[in-house]
């Protein structure tokens, strides 16, 4: 969805829909449930890996979008053999397709190719130890895409190691157990910046804290959470387990016991809510324990809902990057409409004023002035009434303006002007007009006048006077409303302009189909210039009666000599 201007940062639905196992946080170790969830990724065409165990038995299953139905692609045991695990944590994948499980257990990452039977062993698998060969409790790990180097959260040694190969392994940072910047207290998650020169980022679990690390340093700086301080508010973290980046640097942190998702923004001193509630529980809205993070391609958050044995979707509902806004005059010129061009449901709300138009701003939708830009779809009824002039003066800003010749105001009618269209949705109201009339409503069609003109001479003209005067309208306009100058002549006379040609709109003259993909609602921004008045003013028609009478008087002067 293209950027709202009033979205600064992405926005996810508070309500989430679970995309694997019970909604109700039931637990089962069946096709359609799951037991104890403890590894997601997001595969191709975004469907989802999910690994989950029940005492000695694990299992890999593959769920298709839309589809809550698991597809087995690993079924196994307890044990140390290779086609065995012991506590996996975490799933990676890597570009070929290969997919990595963190068997916490057997202190080993093993990577298995598509349809394998047994895994393979490319990390670990020396047993528990503090060496640079060995693993204990890994966490979480991190596959570099350029050159498949391992990076590890060696947990229960505090440390963060990077394996060149199967047998090669190098300490990154760490220093023993501890609160000082250069150590961990279990560090739980890992992430790598591989486009800032492998900056790190670790979740410092028992510390409360994320660490960043610029690589090759000898000790972090925090960036989120309070160094050895648990809490609830945004600005703390309790048990951070896992964490992952944007491509703006924002950190998003599995707040494991707050059972939340948080969000900290570059340079924050504290995190925004995206997920969660802050307390446990099976409803929509609610985690339970959550333990991993991930993207679909649509920017959606998959969370490893763990203590509630269900993997939830929050979708998105608002992005710098999909969403569009326009600020959009429509009953004022200072109304601004945001609408959202994606139909979720939103938990948080996303508000519009109201369209609706009243007896004190009956108009100013079609004023010449009002402008409407760029491409807004309004998901709320506009007007459910007709739009009315009921007022017996408008002025200059509203329908039309002041003539140039001369009138001291515009047509004014006793009844509505009423549009075809009693409401106006995703369907365009007016599309683009190439001309907006300024001058009273009169617009190009015959009229004629069958008013008497009262001039300030003894002489009245009694004769119909035809003005060349076009009007476009949906119906013939009947103004009873006088019409005069700063005289004290005015007619009393009905001005009558019957329409010869039906448009979609009462003011607006011949109007091109919109350029937009979007069906919008959309008026010309451009303001024409005021074309002559065709409607004489009482001026004008008192010279012209004067020129005709003198001229009448020379002809029979001639005529007689």
């Amino acid at each position: 969805m293209s950027a709202q201007s009033n979205c600064s940062t992405t926005v996810w639905a508070v309500n989430a829909t679970t995309i694997a196992g019970s909604p109700t946080g039931s637990s089962g170790f069946n096709s359609t449930l799951l037991y104890y969830p403890t590894g997601i990724l997001v595969g191709t065409n975004d469907s989802i890996y999910v690994i989950d165990y029940k005492s000695s038995r694990y299992r890999m299953q593959l769920f298709y979008p839309g589809s809550q139905l698991g597809t087995i692609i690993i079924n196994t045991t307890s044990g140390t053999a290779l086609n065995q695990f012991s506590g996996i944590t975490i799933l990676n994948m890597d570009m070929s397709g290969n997919i990595y499980a963190l068997d916490q257990g057997n202190n080993r990452v093993t990577m298995w190719a598509s349809g394998a039977s047994t895994g393979i062993v490319v990390a670990g698998g020396n047993g528990s130890g503090n060496s640079l060969s060995q693993l204990n409790t890994p966490w979480d790990f991190f596959i570099e895409p350029n050159t498949s180097y391992i990076w590890i959260a060696d947990s229960n040694n505090h440390r963060i190691v990077k394996w060149i190969n199967t047998s090669t392994a190098i300490l990154i940072a760490g220093n023993g157990t501890g609160s000082q910047a250069n150590q961990f207290n279990f560090p739980d998650g890992l992430f790598i910046d591989t486009s800032d020169s492998n900056t790190f980022y670790v979740a410092d679990c028992y510390n409360h804290r994320i660490q960043k690390w610029l690589y090759g340093a000898s000790s972090g700086t925090t960036v989120a959470g309070q160094s050895g301080v648990s809490g609830s508010a945004l600005n703390q973290l309790y048990y951070p387990y896992t964490l992952t980046m944007d491509m703006n640097k924002s950190l998003y942190i599995a707040d494991y016991s707050n059972h939340r998702i948080v969000v900290w923004l570059l340079g924050a001193t504290s995190g925004i809510l995206i997920a969660g509630t802050g307390t446990h529980g099976v409803l929509p809205s609610q985690l339970y324990n959550p333990l991993y993070i991930r993207f679909d391609s649509t920017g959606a958050l998959i969370v490893d809902d763990y203590y509630n044995s269900r993997v939830q979707r929050f979708p998105v509902i608002c992005s710098p990057n999909t969403i569009s806004s326009s600020t959009t005059s429509v009953l004022t010129n200072s109304t601004s409409i945001a609408a959202t061009l994606q139909n979720t449901t939103m938990a948080i709300s996303l508000t519009t004023n109201s369209l609706t138009t009243s007896a004190n701003n009956p108009t100013t939708i079609l004023s010449a002035s009002t402008s409407i830009a760029n491409s807004v779809t309004v998901s709320a009824t506009v007007s459910t009434s007709p739009i009315i002039t009921p007022s017996t003066t408008v002025s200059a800003s509203a329908i039309g303006t002041s003539s140039t010749t001369g009138l001291t105001s515009v047509i004014a009618t006793s009844s509505p002007i009423v549009t075809p269209s009693t409401k106006v949705s995703s369907s365009a109201i007016v599309t683009p007009s190439t001309t907006v009339s300024t001058s009273p409503i009169v617009t190009p069609s015959p009229t004629v006048s069958t008013t008497a003109i009262g001039i300030s001479s003894t002489i009245v003209s009694t004769s119909a006077i035809v003005t060349p005067s076009t009007t476009v309208s949906t119906s013939t306009k009947v103004s009873t409303t006088a019409i005069g100058t700063s005289s004290t002549i005015v007619s009393t006379s009905a001005i009558v302009t019957p329409s010869t040609t039906v448009s979609t709109s009462t003011v607006v003259t011949t109007s091109q189909k919109s350029n937009s993909t979007n069906t919008i609602t959309k008026l010309s921004s451009a303001r024409t210039t005021s074309p002559p008045s065709t409607t004489y003013s009482f001026a004008t028609r008192n010279l012209n009666s004067k020129l005709l009478v003198l001229l009448f008087c020379f002809i029979m002067i001639f005529i007689n000599n």
